[in-house]
């Protein structure tokens, strides 16, 4: 087992957002952290000591739990990426600041963080890559309007200017079918592709949480809070390396104790939903 990767009692259950779920069941004697699957990613990559050495550098300056990751599947080679997102809800009395941040992991940060941190975001994220140059940007998240849970923008920021990205539209999905089929309906690219594949059909796979994004390449949906063995089969479904659901499904017993969250980014080609991207998500 992975140092580290042991659950205790005490572990925090919350989501991708850093927002707290019951339980679907108590951890067990043997249970795991989410953060098995990460560590075994990044010890994939040829410099993934070296990632490794700087997640416990994270890990230790915000502090455990605090920290989201997202593995992300391009569908090819079984390469996988990492995205790490910061939150703070605190906004203006921040825990972090971004220029903290920067002083204490400088290799963390791609781009000069200048005066963002007079911008009230709730979230930032930054892009790892075992296998080309991450781009030279970090992601900010700010309060957005739609849906019915939760909405959110993204801006890009190339250390000069910041660019809108993305729009994200979050509902409970128990509560809010009508509301977001409507919503899927409105958007150009995902209104051809309706009904679609089974991920586009709200509840389809057990989810609480349902987030629908629009961005200026494609179209997402993110299913939150998912079984462990929703999970893993969505994962096999849409293409992750088969050594990662293989060890959901032979440490399902660990994990069960857990919910995840899986986004999928896809492309309207022609009448058929193309699949760009896939993410994964747990916390550090």
């Amino acid at each position: 087992m992975i140092k580290g990767t042991a659950a205790r009692p005490g572990d925090p259950a919350r989501d991708f957002c850093q927002w707290p779920y019951d339980r679907p069941c108590p951890p067990g004697p043997a249970a795991l952290r989410q953060s098995l699957l990460l560590y075994e990613a990044v010890s994939r990559w040829p410099d993934g000591t070296r990632v490794l050495e700087l997640l416990s550098r994270v890990k230790d300056h915000f502090g455990p739990f605090n920290t989201v990751w997202g593995l992300k599947s391009a569908g090819q080679d079984n390469r996988l990426d990492l995205e790490l997102y910061f939150y703070d809800y605190d906004r203006a009395e921040r825990r972090h600041t971004l220029l903290d941040a920067a002083r204490a992991l400088p290799d963390l940060l791609p781009v000069p963080v200048g005066d963002l941190d007079a911008v009230p975001f709730f979230m930032w994220s930054v892009e790892l890559s075992g296998h080309a140059a991450p781009p030279a940007r970090i992601d900010i998240y700010t309060d957005g309007f739609g849906g019915t849970a939760s909405g959110g923008i993204c801006h890009a920021w190339d250390g000069r200017d910041l660019v809108l990205k993305n729009l994200y539209h979050f509902f409970e999905t128990a509560e809010d079918v009508a509301r977001i089929t409507a919503a899927l309906a409105t958007s150009a690219r995902t209104a051809r592709l309706m009904p679609g594949p089974d991920w586009l059909t709200p509840g389809a796979w057990g989810e609480q949480i349902f987030v629908f994004a629009q961005k200026s390449a494609s179209d997402a949906v993110y299913l939150s809070r998912l079984t462990t063995q929703a999970t893993q089969m969505l994962c096999q479904t849409v293409g992750f390396p088969g050594w990662l659901t293989t060890r959901m499904a032979a440490q399902a017993d660990a994990l069960n104790h857990h919910l995840w969250d899986v986004g999928l980014d896809y492309a309207d080609d022609g009448a058929k939903a193309r699949l760009v991207k896939a993410g994964l998500y747990g916390l550090l």
